[in-house]
């Protein structure tokens, strides 16, 4: 964007520059033509050389005063006097903007608003190429507002004149000022944009983090109290088993028992009553009946019923 609005008053300035070469070459060209006429006409008249040079400055003079170009332009002279500069280095000689002034005395210490020293850089120009480009800020044609100006210069070494117009640059200014602020315009627009997409891309990731945090909050939860679960569930078949356990104490290995009483045998050798062998090795607890055949063979007297 900077670049296109560069070659664009890049271009504007091409053109004014090449306006500016064109009609100060016209002035020097008819400059030339007049001299020459006026010497033709009156070398017969027997006139010094002072005085044909006077009558030419005359013609000249009032043709560049009445002279006017586009916007309001037009063509001035200064007439060098001393080419070091200084103070009275040059005289305004012909001024169609400021013809009240014409014979006042011009100094290269002369600034403009912005500080600049417009005479010195015109004169140093055309004493080393013989002509120059500059801008500096002067005051516009039949008004009081000071502007910013471009220039042309070019030295006619005959009479020590420095041939020169310009032309004012506002309607570059405004353009860059334009072109700029549309560019800054589009520039926050982008910005703005860019932040926008930035900060609901960021608003969205949230939320999806967010999102997800507590998906898998619930799925963690979910994992726990399944396992809590599971834990309480494996706790609760440990306690059955130990109390499984407890209440029964397994009987492992070969008891020897006799075959007689039935008394067994424990690890020491002593024959002990089955009764008591098991209620030492385990947590059963006996209770005493008889059975239906040995109820009948030791007790004929009684009824024993099935039950007992």
């Amino acid at each position: 964007m900077l670049d296109k609005i560069n070659q664009l008053s890049t271009s504007i300035i091409d053109e004014k520059k090449r306006f500016l070469r064109n009609s100060v070459e016209r002035t020097i060209y008819y400059i030339q033509q007049e001299r020459a006429r006026v010497s033709h006409e009156y070398a017969s008249k027997g006139l010094t050389k002072e005085q044909i040079k006077s009558e030419s400055v005359d013609r000249i003079s009032k043709y560049i005063r009445e002279m006017r170009l586009i916007d309001d332009g037009y063509v001035w002279v200064n007439r060098i006097v001393d080419y070091k500069g200084g103070d009275n280095y040059a005289v305004r000689q012909i001024h169609p903007n400021l013809p009240e002034t014409e014979g006042t005395w011009l100094s290269t210490h002369t600034m403009d608003i912005k500080g600049g020293r417009p005479y010195e850089e015109e004169l140093n120009g055309v004493k080393k190429n013989g002509e120059l480009y500059f801008e500096y800020y002067f005051k516009k044609m039949n008004s009081e507002k000071i502007a910013h100006k471009m220039t042309f210069a070019k030295l006619y070494k005959p009479y020590d004149w420095v041939v020169a117009t310009g032309v004012y640059l506002d309607d570059v200014d405004q353009l860059i000022e334009k072109e700029t602020r549309k560019m800054q315009q589009t520039l926050n627009r982008q910005r703005l944009r860019s932040f926008s997409i930035a900060f609901f891309a960021s608003l969205i990731s949230i939320v999806v983090i967010v999102f997800f945090e507590r998906q898998m909050g619930r799925l963690i939860s979910s994992y726990e109290n399944r396992i809590q679960k599971h834990t309480n569930s494996l706790v609760e078949q440990k306690e059955k088993a130990e109390k499984a356990l407890r209440e029964v104490k397994q009987l492992k290995g070969m008891l020897p028992i006799c075959s007689h009483c039935k008394k067994i045998r424990d690890d020491k050798g002593y024959w002990n009553q089955i009764e008591k062998y098991i209620h030492e090795h385990s947590d059963a607890q006996f209770s005493h009946g008889i059975c239906q055949e040995c109820a009948k063979k030791y007790y004929p007297d009684f009824n024993i019923s099935e039950d007992v």
